[in-house]
């Protein structure tokens, strides 16, 4: 080798302690043909890491690094490796010279010479105490999370049953009158919700609403207004008196920006009249098909739990029913449905609909009502809280 040569190469090798020394991760060397296999280089990074000098521990082991607290199963992985001339990486707590804890991914790999025997390893060492730091706050984060979504869980389900046990649990029948239902929340819990009472003989009051929100705060809201309605409607057959009545109940009582929407009506099964009142709520459905004829049910109030007593009116209307009516009752999701094609559901579409479908019973006919709107939409279910109630009138 030429005295150039020499030069070269002794240039490289300074060239290559200096760029391992400006290195952040701890880099040494270990002897494998020495008695008790020794480090013989560390560079500057290891010295910020560890705290120990160059002059402290070449010469040494580098188990030096191990204290009380250091886990058994990474270091004989270690052990493992080495005797089979192998590469690994582990993570282990090791200790500063001054006796600080700090956590050690170390990866190991042999140097082998020309007969593939192993001469020395090289080690990279990573100060990932913060990271371990952060993984261990993520985990006790993370189980908290989970301790909050089950009790979260356990909380909808109650509520859940509350909502259920405000539902009616069947609906009158008699030879004068059918009713139906269909109920599908969106979440476990949702702000729709449906009562039918007899008032008296042969009266009844019909009420669907639609309560803002979903969830935990829905079902309670679901639960006061069940309860203020119930209270009223128990006194009086006007439907106007009625939904004034919950309003006065609930106003000063709901949540900021919160409101209800309701179509009640009563039916005298003794003179076939139907009164009722919208107050924010889709209009209803009169379908009479003896003329194939759709009408709509309004009156035109306003919402519910939103305003006092003082500022709003609640009007109602009336109406005499036939036998083979039948009137269709439904919140806002069946007409909210949009189609691949991202156009909503046409109002008269629905209408020629239930028009073609008007002589189905009225269980039938909810069905039908239910699957033209997923069929519309090509979805397997609806992105809202679908409610309907219908009755038809028998004799």
């Amino acid at each position: 080798m030429s005295a150039k040569e020499i030069v070269s190469f002794k240039e490289f090798e300074d060239l290559l302690i200096k760029a391992t020394n400006t290195a952040n991760e701890g880099i040494t060397i270990s002897s494998m043909d020495q008695p008790d296999r020794p480090l013989v280089f560390v560079n500057d990074g290891f010295e910020r890491l560890t705290g120990y000098s160059k002059e402290d521990v070449i010469g040494k082991n580098c188990r030096f690094l191990q204290g009380k607290e250091t886990d058994k199963a990474p270091v004989e992985a270690i052990r493992q490796a080495i005797k089979n001339g192998e590469q690994t990486t582990v993570e282990l707590l090791n200790y500063k010279k001054d006796g600080t804890p700090f956590w050690n991914r170390l990866s190991i790999t042999p140097l082998k010479d020309k007969n593939d025997v192993t001469t020395h390893y090289v080690g990279v060492q990573s100060d990932i105490t913060e990271l371990r730091e952060t993984q261990k706050n993520l985990k006790a984060a993370n189980k908290d999370l989970a301790l909050f979504q089950d009790r979260i869980n356990f909380e909808l389900e109650e509520a859940r049953r509350v909502q259920n046990f405000i539902l009616p649990s069947a609906l009158p029948e008699t030879e004068k009158i059918r009713f139906s239902s269909v109920f599908e929340p969106m979440d476990q819990i949702g702000g729709d919700f449906y009562d039918v009472i007899e008032i008296e003989k042969g009266v009844y009051g019909i009420l669907i609403a639609d309560v803002t929100g979903h969830g935990i705060q829905a079902a309670l809201l679901t639960f006061m207004t069940s309860f203020a309605f119930k209270n009223a409607a128990l006194h009086t057959s006007s439907t106007a008196k009625v939904v004034s009545a919950t309003n006065e109940k609930l106003y000063d009582k709901m949540p900021r920006g919160s409101f209800i929407t309701m179509f009640y009506a009563v039916y005298n099964s003794n003179d076939k009249t139907l009164t009722y009142t919208q107050a924010g709520h889709p209009e209803g459905y009169l379908l009479r098909p003896s003329s194939k004829v759709v009408t709509p049910l309004t009156s035109e109030s306003p919402l519910v739990g939103a305003f006092s007593g003082d500022s709003v009116n609640y009007r109602e209307s009336k109406i005499r029913l036939e036998v083979g009516d039948k009137i269709i009752l439904y919140t806002d999701a069946i007409l909210e449905v949009w189609n691949s094609d991202n156009v909503m559901l046409n109002k008269e579409d629905f209408i020629s609909f239930l028009i073609e479908n008007s002589n189905q019973p009225i269980h039938d006919l909810l069905g039908r009502i239910k699957s033209f709107g997923l069929n519309y939409s090509g979805q397997k279910t609806f992105k809202d809280d679908f409610t309907m109630l219908g009755f038809e009138i028998l004799g």
